[in-house]
């Protein structure tokens, strides 16, 4: 969608308040506040070192699309590698991977409130409590970092294992998946956020990345396999290990169940890891493309949802819409599309360059 006059399009949403009127099906979702406060944040990584990583918008009663708000509404861009988005209270946190920071803006004007430093390598951003969130950072011996969201600031630090990525938290406990970064990983920490401290370490798949918590509370790990790059000609995959996908119990801490995704030789491993609104069916991408299956399943699915390779992969989880973001190189912009839950095309438009996810709020 094109714009005349984007920045003065973005300033009367933020300050002369636009009134959103819910039309998900879901009652709990009411949009009633102003401005970006409601909605879905598209994450568009940029290349590396071109600091044109951004963040667009999308509003699902409108079905409008408006890139780049983040340096609309403040004058400069976001950075280099927008890597995560996470929500606290009424602020949003971006992590902006290779600028070594977090931009922290009020969300429903999307200005900037804050910046927090002193990071080397941050991931992902997880809000735990109504004072605190927790940053992964690392590309070897991994860190989760205590974030204050009232104050912006780095309070502590907990230990955990390499590379540690994505985040997600069941009861009480935070669950990390440790990746390896740019060594090798395959476990997952158990943070208890009452203490701040990790209170169990296990053992799941090679380069575990992504987790979702499902209906019964149980956590599912997506384990990408280890991979060895040839950095000589004419480069590529040098040798790799099978992907897995491995449900831990909550109530025991153990692991239930580990299926086989994808194999050695396919020469993909899978990045990212969804759930449906409803907490009972899985979604990731293989080689081949989107696959699907309920979490009582006891055998991975062979049958291909959506025949389509995703860069980011995600759940609407109010409207229950399959979200899939396609990279087209990171000189050009990508794509979002949408899907129904049983795989069919609702529409498609243009984003921000290298698409790698969202957040729905």
């Amino acid at each position: 969608m094109k714009i005349k006059n984007l920045k003065q399009f973005l300033f009367g949403v933020a300050m002369a308040g636009i009134f959103y009127t819910s039309c998900s099906k879901n009652d709990d979702h009411e949009r009633k506040d102003t401005g970006f406060s409601h909605g879905v944040f598209i994450i568009n990584e940029g290349a590396f070192q071109a600091n044109n990583g951004s963040i667009s918008y999308f509003n699902t009663d409108s079905n409008k699309i408006i890139n780049n708000i983040f340096e609309t509404v403040n004058g400069r861009s976001l950075g280099d590698i927008v890597q995560s988005f996470g929500i606290a209270g009424d602020y949003g946190f971006i992590v902006v991977n290779n600028s070594q920071k977090i931009e922290v803006v009020n969300l429903k004007s999307f200005q900037s409130v804050g910046v927090i430093t002193g990071i080397s390598y941050p991931r992902y951003f997880l809000s735990v409590s109504d004072t605190k969130g927790y940053l992964t950072n690392g590309s070897f011996a991994g860190y989760v970092y205590v974030i204050d969201v009232i104050n912006f600031t780095k309070t502590d630090s907990i230990s955990v294992g390499n590379g540690p990525e994505n985040l997600v938290k069941s009861g009480n406990f935070v669950f990390v998946a440790n990746s390896g970064g740019w060594d090798t990983d395959n476990t997952v920490s158990v943070i208890d956020i009452n203490l701040d401290e990790v209170v169990d370490t296990i053992e799941v798949g090679d380069s575990p990345t992504d987790l979702v918590v499902d209906a019964d509370a149980n956590i599912w790990v997506l384990c990408k396999g280890n991979v060895v790059y040839d950095w000589n000609p004419p480069y590529g995959i040098q040798s790799e290990t099978e992907s897995s996908l491995v449900k831990l119990n909550y109530s025991t801490g153990t692991v239930e169940l580990t299926l086989t995704i994808g194999q050695m030789g396919d020469y993909f491993n899978p990045q990212r890891l969804a759930i449906s609104n409803d907490g009972q069916t899985i979604y990731f991408n293989e080689a081949g493309g989107v696959y699907s299956m309920s979490i009582y399943d006891i055998n991975a699915p062979t049958s291909v949802l959506i025949p389509n390779i995703f860069y980011g992969l995600e759940v609407d989880p109010y409207e229950g819409y399959i979200y899939g973001f396609f990279l087209r190189g990171f000189d050009a912009n990508g794509y979002m599309l949408r899907y129904t839950a049983s795989g069919n095309l609702v529409d498609s438009m243009e984003v921000g360059i290298a698409p790698n996810g969202a957040i729905f709020n």
